[in-house]
């Protein structure tokens, strides 16, 4: 038997530390942990931020997702200086993400209404159904996302068997908005005269495999592979909707393994640069 304290995360804080580490290593990019207290998640924020990464979230669990919005440090940057660049929420982080940002007031802000004012919505419900699923549209996970989005530009919402949903900001000039390939999954399109939003891409992807409930083996560290694999990926110039199948296969590999990362991830590497080069 094994157990794990994440007290030590929480009760354990070296801000002038970290920094000096960061700075150290240089990474490209910092992934954050909600295991962290929410001064700490924000002080690893800011330490990444000065050091010019980019920086992904880990909710961990809904309890420790509200962990970025709390009431006591009400102020995050939002796109396009945003605090978050990317975050991997299931679906219900999200809406636990959602909910704490609601009730501390970060949607109370006027530049976040800015950024949402500039996405140019106007009856997005049926945009919402078409892109995702009655379904999810009346649960309110587009709308979750979306609300989210100036402080964490690009969301990457997992939803077990019904795959994953990404929702990001296209800024001015992405190609995306450009590109006809890519028009089907544009759910606006910003204002033209408006300096760095160029609309909201919204795209479901189906789920990599369908896993029997006799082949799970542990959910442990499912959601770790997946973001693992996904930055992996990113930092090698990658982009997100072009990794986002090979980290689902990641995922299911944990998800039927006994280890908490599964050690056979190592089969993935050809498909992990396959998909940095397409």
């Amino acid at each position: 038997m094994a157990m794990a304290d994440m007290g030590i995360f929480a009760n354990h804080s070296f801000p002038d530390y970290w920094k000096s580490a960061v700075a150290g290593a240089k990474p490209a990019w910092l992934v954050v942990d909600g295991n962290w207290s929410p001064k700490d998640v924000r002080a690893w924020i800011d330490a990444g931020r000065e050091q010019g990464c980019k920086v992904a979230f880990e909710p961990v669990s809904t309890a420790k997702s509200i962990g970025l919005f709390p009431k006591e440090h009400p102020h995050l940057g939002v796109f396009p200086s945003p605090g978050i660049d990317i975050a991997s929420p299931n679906n219900f982080e999200l809406n636990a993400m959602y909910s704490a940002a609601k009730e501390n007031g970060f949607f109370d802000t006027p530049e976040w209404f800015e950024v949402i004012d500039a996405f140019n919505m106007r009856g997005a419900r049926d945009r919402f159904v078409a892109l995702t699923s009655k379904e999810m549209t009346d649960a309110g996970i587009p709308v979750q996302t979306v609300h989210l989005l100036p402080y964490i530009p690009t969301l990457v919402t997992k939803l077990g068997s019904k795959g994953v949903l990404l929702t990001t900001i296209l800024g001015k000039n992405d190609p995306r908005l450009k590109d006809r390939k890519e028009e089907k999954w544009l759910l606006t399109r910003g204002y033209v005269d408006h300096p760095t939003v160029g609309g909201v891409y919204m795209r479901l992807f189906p789920p990599a495999e369908k896993v029997a409930l006799d082949e799970i083996v542990s959910v442990n560290g499912v959601g770790d592979t997946f973001l693992g694999v996904l930055i992996a990926g990113l930092s090698k110039g990658g982009k997100v909707e072009d990794l986002i199948d090979v980290a689902q296969k990641a995922a299911v590999m944990t998800l039927k393994s006994h280890e908490s990362v599964s050690p056979d991830l190592e089969r993935l590497d050809g498909a992990l640069k396959a998909s940095v080069r397409s």
